[in-house]
């Protein structure tokens, strides 16, 4: 799906940017900092507007002490709003998937959890000179998102999963 967007962002005169990261997870729900690993691509054409898939995973999210094996998943779809330059600032808030697996230490139960989930951060991108390759640095709010009253409505309300997760990366111009 990667390289499909890819291309038909280049054969629409886009700009793709594909980046790899590591980071942290840290506040909200975790016990202390976790190590995430992902990657986002982003589209984004002419205007300062573009879009932006983003992914990561954070083994022992809710902590090795606690729990037996866990890990939360992270994939948002964004909107991203992103200064021109070689120095690029920008910011990202979008909706997706939080999903996460929890299972007891004696490995008898598990429980995987998927919720609708938002996200909101920002960043610095930087290409030395006139280079395709750059480094990132990313800081974002996560928080999922549930139904309060299980009925037929639409109604949606800030869940109990929440944290802030900062990364650095490297990007890939295209």
């Amino acid at each position: 799906m990667a390289l499909a967007l890819t291309l038909a962002a280049g054969s629409l005169g886009a700009e793709t940017l594909l980046s790899g990261s590591v980071g942290l997870a840290f506040g909200g729900r975790t016990d202390d900092s976790k190590i995430c690993y992902g990657g986002t691509l982003t589209l984004k054409g002419s205007s300062p507007f573009g879009f932006a898939v983003d992914y990561a995973y954070t083994p022992d999210f809710f902590g090795s002490s606690r729990y037996g094996n866990n890990n939360l998943n992270t994939l948002m779809g964004n909107l991203v709003l992103m200064s021109p330059g070689h120095l690029r600032v920008y910011g990202s808030a979008g909706l997706g998937l939080v999903k996460s697996r929890v299972e007891d230490v004696t490995g008898l139960f598990e429980v995987d959890s998927n919720e609708l989930g938002l996200d909101v951060g920002g960043g610095l991108l930087i290409f030395p000179g006139d280079g395709s390759l750059g480094i990132h640095g990313d800081l974002r709010y996560f928080r999922s998102l549930t139904d309060p009253e299980p009925d037929d409505e639409f109604d949606v309300d800030l869940g109990s999963l929440d944290f802030w997760r900062g990364e650095v990366g490297i990007t890939i111009r295209f």
